[in-house]
């Protein structure tokens, strides 16, 4: 799908969207989910929800309310973007305050490392974990993007509706819930101190 912040391609299965990838095409998208023991085929039909609230949050909406499927992925990763997710719309955390939402307070240089490989940003949302000194960091995207997501939050930015004009499509075949989604709990941040994981 084309959005303010490039093209995003989506991949989902029954248990719920697998992956996002802002890649030029979905042949990187499907080697990831091959790495993760996952295969892909085209079918547009269980997209259809994630594409549309996708889309609703470019435009303003607060939420984005899909499950997502966490399979094939580290337990640690899995515990940090479980955190992230309760980061408050419009909120910012330092790394060593999701560390510690994750329950590894020393990890700040990890959380870091699990952000830059976060397969389901913006649904995940890693634009809102910063360095304690209140610089924007990376994430291992472009840090134009996360400034611009931020910005979106904050009532800077909108995005018009109906101007996607390429969807990419994808589901990912035989995925089994291991995990529920990462919705329903409410972290509140906490005072910005502490290590920030290296730019």
């Amino acid at each position: 799908m084309e959005t303010p912040i490039g093209r995003l391609w989506l991949a989902t299965g029954d248990a719920g969207l697998v992956a996002i990838s802002r890649s030029e095409s979905p042949e990187q998208l499907l080697v990831a989910l091959r790495r993760r023991g996952l295969a892909g085929v085209v079918d547009p039909d269980p997209l259809r929800e994630p594409i549309s609230q996708l889309m609703a949050y470019f435009s303003g909406a607060r939420v984005i309310e899909v499950p997502v499927d966490l399979r094939g992925l580290p337990t640690f990763h899995v515990a940090v973007y479980r955190a992230a997710v309760a980061i408050p719309y419009g909120a910012t955390v330092s790394y060593r305050d999701l560390a510690v939402a994750a329950g590894s307070p020393r990890a700040a240089r990890a959380v870091g490392a699990a952000m830059a490989r976060c397969p389901l940003f913006p649904v995940v949302p890693c634009h809102r974990v910063i360095h304690a000194d209140g610089s924007l960091g990376g994430w291992g995207a472009d840090p134009r993007v996360k400034r611009w997501l931020l910005d979106l939050e904050n009532g800077a930015r909108r995005w018009g509706a109906g101007e996607a004009d390429q969807i990419g499509l994808l589901t990912v075949e035989s995925a089994k819930p291991d995990l529920p989604p990462p919705y329903g709990r409410a972290n509140q941040p906490r005072d910005d101190r502490g290590e920030a994981p290296p730019s």
